[in-house]
């Protein structure tokens, strides 16, 4: 109760604590601040007017956030030369369903990196030994190996033609079929198999410490097993640290898979997909950095405002649950 009146007695707890709400009640309502024009399968981007023309549309009634010019078939690197726009994307539309996807990017790839990270880090440090060595000089491989080589690799291994968010899911099959029905993509992949280790680290020090507890001690003497003193014991006392690194990583994570999308590589975060469609605007045809101010500052507010909001969350369970704070 005084960790959390610690945590609640923080400005910039509150204001984190609110940013995170306001997320997760905009996803939560997105079908009613935005209806979809498919209710069984939502589709972060609503088309909202045909239109060959580059040029994107003001906000007006009815549009509040106006369009963006989307690129039909966007070949998988990027567009093609002399390529025009087929029809206009609402903003408004995508930044509110783009916040569930975002939630969802955030938290799929952050629990199973830290699921992964822990398990392994414990499991590491309660054994000790020859076994904790090897395993944590892989861990710092896995650290040192470039994680845009391993977007390259996966997308070659699984992906043909999924990287392109306008082409047919009905042709798709095999791997491509079941991963695009998961709404898994190369950057969830590659984030997940290389981003536990600093998790794996730091429960195999945390683990490492408190091995030699009374507590520990006392359950290995009455006869429990490895995995008792670990999921019964060790876990319960060692996982604060890694559940305040898992606050921060939710919006960490997004933003990272955004600026993969918007260098090239393909993935589901809605946002990330926005700014990719609205480059050619920031520096403004006319040269005017904010002539099409709506087609990026929306999207990038969202994306900062999500990352600051976790990180907020972040720091404050850091404060609360760190035992040297008074």
């Amino acid at each position: 109760m005084i960790r959390w009146r610690r945590f609640f007695s923080r400005a910039s707890n509150l204001v984190g604590l609110a940013l995170v709400l306001l997320f997760c009640l905009v996803a939560l309502l997105a079908p009613r601040l935005a209806p979809p024009l498919n209710p069984a399968d939502p589709w972060p981007f609503k088309t909202v007017t045909q239109s060959f023309s580059r040029q994107p549309t003001p906000p007006e009634p009815g549009v509040p956030l106006g369009t963006t010019p989307q690129i039909q078939n966007m070949p998988q690197y990027g567009i093609a030369p002399g390529q025009d726009a087929s029809y206009m994307w609402d903003v408004y539309y995508t930044l509110i369903w783009g916040a569930r996807s975002a939630l969802r990017f955030g938290l799929v790839v952050t629990l199973a990196t830290a699921v992964i990270g822990v398990l392994i880090g414990a499991f590491s440090g309660y054994i000790g030994g020859a076994a904790n060595l090897v395993i944590m000089r892989l861990t710092d491989a896995f650290l040192a190996f470039p994680v845009i080589a391993g977007i390259w690799v996966i997308q070659r291994a699984f992906y043909s033609n999924i990287y392109d968010p306008f082409g047919d899911p009905m042709a798709l099959t095999g791997w491509e079929a079941f991963l695009y029905r998961g709404r898994i993509d190369p950057i969830m992949i590659t984030l997940i198999l290389f981003s536990w280790m600093p998790y794996a680290r730091l429960m195999n020090a945390q683990v490492r410490g408190a091995r030699r507890s009374e507590y520990v001690r006392a359950a290995e003497a009455m006869g429990a097993s490895s995995g008792r003193v670990i999921f019964r014991h060790l876990l319960p006392n060692t996982i604060s640290p890694a559940v305040v690194l898992a606050a921060r990583d939710i919006g960490g994570m997004v933003i990272l898979a955004s600026a993969f999308i918007f260098i090239g590589f393909g993935g589901n975060v809605a946002w990330g997909t926005m700014l990719v469609t609205s480059r050619d605007y920031v520096i403004g045809l006319s040269g005017n950095p904010f002539a099409y101010w709506w087609t990026f500052v929306p999207v990038s507010l969202a994306l900062i405002l999500f990352g600051v909001g976790w990180n907020l969350v972040g720091d404050g369970l850091n404060r609360a649950l760190s035992p040297y704070e008074r």
